[in-house]
């Protein structure tokens, strides 16, 4: 439509309503007046192609059921920022004391979704930073301590925000990268260096010398994190293999906020860790006791592990069951776009959608667009008797209101008469004006107005109908396109590229996890165990997001779908983030069997002993962030938080403290083999803990 027709302008919509007394009905003079008055400006605006208004067009559609309203449509120019600077423009010029205007359409939709997200942002930021103050000295026990995941987060989110901006010179990047960056920066930050710092402090209550204490930090918490920063950066970076340009900007977006999270942390805070040395447990708040050691081989967290142990087959089962009911609401889920909804109710431009919906006959502002190329001219008689057999078969089709093109000028004209007027345009203004609107060159577009929604899935089959029409052989191409089709495409491509990015997904933490761990059969149990998570936290997102409960309590509208952008960005986001916990656990577990000889119930006890705590407490700092970002007025953003925030839990409580001690008990020393060969590797790497801490000592 650009290329061929000069066609590349979005429409705005302006609603009008009465906000004095008298004016009752748009077919008053003095109503006609004052929408003119307000629509003045716009004629002498340069990024306006055109305005179209009930009075200019005579379109009772234009007006509402009960008169009282009306509203124009102006096309805007795209231009390079697909006219956001244009409608800001418009927006400034449009007033009237006499009537209540507001401005809806998609262009309205997407610029108060990104006005929304950076004021949701700001808010996020501010409300995770000051909880994760009160929690981090809670944490801590110290206010030296809760003050370096702080410091390591800010700079995450600065660095994040300054390579996302570099990278604007070399891409577009997506209104929501930034929340992504934020998000995901934040709280891998506050993770990561939660992890550092308590593993130093467990080597200086040893009494180990500050060197030792933090070279042994880096060799094991440090090791662990890197892995973990390159299995959840690597996750998001299979993103990439998906076409669509907005993965590739989620995919960046979330790898430059997890590359960032883990060099700050294995290199700004070392550095503070070292020049602090033992003051890092200094400003001790006098009203919290002091924390029970976690080196005792009493705690909870042992005792706790023995009892699962115990009765590991019944765990097991128990939880396997568990994640399973949570995962049956997935085989009710739905799977459509996105629209106005996604916003608050106090957003105009949502407002301005339901008005249309409720009060105006038909929405026709999201048609199906079909442009046809001729092999001939486009006024030839055998194009014109095509056009004209394809026009109608189109306008037979059920769930077709009426069409806009060159064949539809008048219901009462036939083939001859449309071939005497496009031969003779010169005689006729309105064949020369159709020419002008409808056609360029050999091409020629056809406006199709449909009765379903164009989000609904009957909008969609519509789409699919029209393209498997015969195409008459004086008709080289014919392209359907529309908001309908472009999610109908989108769909498809999902379904045909989405497997590929599970599969490299699954192939490069497998990989990663074996070089981590050197094990075969434990990596194959984190992903299918994250499987299970992902199908849990599906399930739970369709039972709030798709069918709206507690949507009262989280303060939104239930979709009755869910987005399949939503789905993937979770599924590569989440898939990576819930090995995080499992990782940390299990590096722990394995750096106390190399330590024991092969003791299973020994390492997975004192495993769980001394990586139990921190990482109830690395969910719980997680989780504050992902809260604060799921509590914002975005459905989009919203649903990623939460989707996040449900998969940290699943895995912090089901996964990490019953399905992994359970199976590692029940496979017992198999856990830790690997074919000969691959153990060669493994071994040649020197990628174990216990052989570095021994190289170094």
């Amino acid at each position: 439509m650009r290329d061929n027709l000069g066609r590349d302008e979005t429409p705005v919509i302006l609603l009008f309503s009465p906000n004095v007394a008298g004016l009752d009905h748009v077919d008053m003079l003095a109503y006609r007046q004052a929408v003119e008055a307000a629509l003045l400006p716009l004629f002498s605006n340069a990024h306006v192609n055109s305005v179209f208004t009930y009075y200019s067009t005579g379109n009772a559609k234009l007006k509402s059921h009960d008169g009282r309203m009306t509203y124009a449509i102006v096309n805007l120019k795209r231009g390079e920022d697909e006219g956001v600077a244009a409608y800001r423009q418009l927006r400034e010029s449009i007033a009237s004391d006499q009537l209540q205007i507001k401005l809806g359409g998609e262009l309205a939709v997407y610029v108060d979704v990104r006005e929304q997200l950076d004021r949701d942002l700001k808010r996020a930021e501010l409300i995770s930073f000051i909880l994760l103050a009160v929690l981090l000295v809670w944490v801590f026990r110290s206010a030296v301590a809760a003050m370096l995941p702080l410091v390591v987060g800010a700079v995450t989110i600065l660095s994040s925000t300054g390579w996302l901006k570099m990278a604007t010179n070399f891409t577009d990047i997506n209104v929501y990268a930034p929340n992504v960056v934020s998000m995901l920066g934040l709280g891998l930050a506050v993770d990561y260096s939660l992890f550092m710092v308590s593993r130093y402090r467990e080597e200086l209550a040893l009494g180990h010398p500050v060197d030792r204490a933090l070279r042994t930090t880096m060799l094991t918490a440090g090791r662990t994190l890197m892995f973990s920063g390159l299995t959840v950066a690597a996750s998001l970076f299979c993103l990439f293999l998906l076409p669509q340009r907005f993965f590739h900007n989620m995919g960046l977006a979330g790898g430059i906020s997890v590359a960032s999270a883990m060099f700050v942390t294995i290199l700004l805070l070392p550095a503070m860790l070292f020049l602090l040395g033992k003051r890092v447990n200094k400003w001790v708040p006098p009203f919290l006791a002091k924390q029970s050691s976690i080196l005792s081989e009493e705690g909870r967290w042992y005792q706790f592990s023995h009892f699962v142990m115990r009765n590991a087959r019944v765990v097991l089962a128990l939880s396997l069951a568990v994640l399973l009911v949570m995962g049956l609401p997935v085989s009710g889920m739905k799977v459509g776009p996105a629209d106005s909804r996604s916003l608050p109710v106090s957003a105009e431009s949502r407002q301005v959608q339901e008005t249309l919906q409720k009060e105006f006959a038909a929405n026709e502002l999201t048609p199906i667009m079909v442009v046809v190329r001729t092999k001939g001219e486009l006024a030839s008689a055998e194009s014109l008797s095509a056009l004209y057999r394809l026009t109608h078969e189109i306008k037979d089709l059920s769930g077709v209101t009426h069409v806009a093109g060159l064949m539809s000028l008048d219901n009462s004209l036939g083939l001859s008469d449309y071939q005497l007027l496009y031969q003779n345009p010169g005689q006729f203004p309105q064949a020369s004006g159709a020419l002008a609107e409808f056609g360029r060159g050999q091409s020629t577009l056809i406006t199709v107005h449909i009765k379903p929604d164009s989000t609904s899935a009957e909008a969609r089959e519509l789409v699919t109908r029209i393209r498997a029409l015969p195409l008459p052989p004086a008709l080289a191409e014919m392209q359907v396109g529309g908001f309908s089709a472009f999610h109908l495409d989108y769909l498809a491509s999902l379904r045909s590229e989405v497997p590929k990015v599970f599969i490299a997904i699954v192939i490069v933490i497998f990989v990663l996890l074996f070089l981590m761990l050197g094990s075969i059969l434990v990596p194959i149990k984190v992903v299918l165990t994250n499987l299970l998570s992902l199908s849990a936290t599906y399930g739970v997102l369709v039972w709030i997001i798709q069918e709206g409960h507690l949507s009262g309590l989280l303060g939104f509208t239930p979709q009755g779908a869910l987005d399949g952008t939503i789905l993937v960005l979770i599924f590569a986001s989440a898939f990576g983030l819930s090995i995080d916990y499992e990782v940390f656990l299990l590096s722990r577990v394995k750096e106390v069997c190399d330590a024991t000889k092969g003791d299973n119930v020994k390492s997975v006890s004192i495993g769980m002993q001394r990586s139990g705590p921190i990482i109830t407490n690395a969910a719980l700092l997680i989780g504050v962030v992902l809260g604060a970002f799921a509590m914002g007025e975005v459905v989009f953003i919203k649903a990623i938080g939460l989707g996040l925030l449900l998969s940290v839990i699943v895995d912090a409580t089901l996964v990490r403290m019953l399905l992994v001690p359970s199976t590692l008990r029940l496979l017992g020393w198999l856990n830790w083999w690997a074919p000969r060969p691959l153990m060669r590797i493994y071994q040649r790497l020197s990628l174990s803990e216990q052989e570095n801490e021994e190289k170094y000592r």
